[in-house]
């Protein structure tokens, strides 16, 4: 459509497809597109894997290295997916590469999906610029990922655990088998070791493809002082041990990890005001001991902004929270999102789990999270944390409001 520029075409790509492109036929277009890029970083696993590409990230820059990143999912604009040297590609970059992958590819045996689209103007981009180092976040999974489409690389596996149930199985196994699909034959692989049965998987995994393999185990990431979150000092263990494996020697690590500003994850936006992503069972348990702690140090009461997308286990979200966390109060949202559940059903399954671990709390509902931050923010008292969580896209729509 003519009346549509670059940023909205982009836009207007459906997110899922009937039929996808087998990797067989991206590598062709990765073909056409001209694309030659230097040693990738192949991160997958269900949790950490942003954070583990941003403290990476800046690890090599600080180390004097050119790197291109590429991960998702934004939370404001598109072009937050895209990064060279941790900066998002400009308007300009993005429009004229989204029309040379358009005309390059010209009539598509079978369209781009959203995420694979921008894949192609990632890579194109990096093809340009020429960095050291490229860090590809996978999608969803590993082994049929659209990034998984590069021989030299080396792969990071992080955390392991339930989430996108419906496209990579039921099981910690079979998600782990998804996940080490992205390990390359005679190439090395780090990852976080501490699920047992995922642990068997990869290690079977890299065994067959003679891939030498690293665990976090190896690093003692406790020690890591920058931060009271878990989950980032595991991650920044991995981009550790990753940068370990591509520099002789590593110098500003300290710096590059304080320096790291990952939004949306555990990030106070003012004072007593944190965002968190979390959206699936792990990263849910993770936070309620996160929250936890800061209320009792802080000594102050819990409040919590809440939205789930459609294909989240909404009432095993609110199991986990409302068994773990003592509420003042609830503020339940819909997001703009085709995925957003409506308000509705995030307040039955609230009352019935409130019920059924014997909690009581005030709910509220919100058609639109900017009004339900607002109120939520008025409604604060010195003693309460309010903490907003659940999904990424709330997060966005948060930072956006609150910009």
């Amino acid at each position: 459509p003519t009346d549509m520029n670059e940023k909205e075409y982009i836009e207007s790509i459906p997110m899922w497809a009937k039929k996808k492109n087998s990797l067989s036929e991206v590598r062709k277009n990765i073909e056409i597109l001209g694309i030659k890029l230097p040693k990738v970083i192949h991160v997958a696993g269900t949790n950490g894997k942003g954070s583990v590409c941003a403290y990476l990230s800046n690890i090599l820059i600080k180390n004097h290295m050119k790197v291109g990143t590429f991960i998702s999912p934004h939370l404001i604009e598109v072009n937050e997916r895209i990064l060279l040297d941790m900066t998002p590609i400009s308007d300009t970059e993005l429009e004229s590469i989204s029309k040379y992958v358009r005309e390059k590819l010209g009539n598509y045996d079978t369209s781009p999906t959203y995420f694979e689209y921008i894949f192609y103007i990632a890579t194109v981009f990096f093809s340009k610029t020429n960095p050291d180092y490229v860090i590809l976040e996978t999608g969803m999974g590993g082994r049929l990922d659209v990034t998984n489409v590069f021989e030299d690389t080396l792969s990071i596996i992080t955390s392991i655990g339930m989430d996108h149930m419906q496209f990579l199985g039921s099981s910690i196994k079979e998600i782990a088998f998804e996940k080490s699909g992205i390990i390359k034959y005679n190439s090395t692989v780090i990852f976080d070791d501490s699920n047992e049965e995922a642990n068997e998987i990869i290690r079977e995994f890299a065994k067959a493809k003679e891939a030498k393999i690293i665990p976090l185990s190896d690093f003692d990431y406790e020690s890591l002082k920058f931060t009271y979150v878990k989950y980032k000092k595991k991650a920044a263990a991995l981009a550790i041990l990753g940068a370990g494996q591509l520099l002789n020697t590593i110098g500003n690590i300290d710096e590059a990890l304080t320096k790291t500003v990952w939004h949306g994850r555990m990030e106070e936006i003012e004072k007593d005001i944190i965002i968190d992503g979390a959206h699936n069972e792990p990263a849910i348990i993770e936070f309620t001991e996160n929250a936890m702690k800061l209320a009792k140090v802080n000594n102050k009461k819990i409040k919590l902004l809440i939205s789930v997308v459609k294909d989240k286990e909404v009432e095993k979200i609110f199991d986990i929270i409302t068994s773990k966390l003592e509420v003042k109060k609830y503020y339940l949202t819909a997001m703009n999102s085709y995925r957003s559940n409506s308000t509705d059903e995030l307040y039955n399954s609230l009352n019935i789990l409130l019920e059924k671990n014997k909690r009581q709390s005030n709910i509220s509902c919100y058609n639109s999270s900017i009004e339900a931050f607002n109120e939520a923010k008025k409604e604060k008292a010195d003693d309460e944390i309010l903490f907003c969580v659940g999904s990424l896209y709330l997060m966005g729509e948060i930072l956006e409001g609150n910009r």
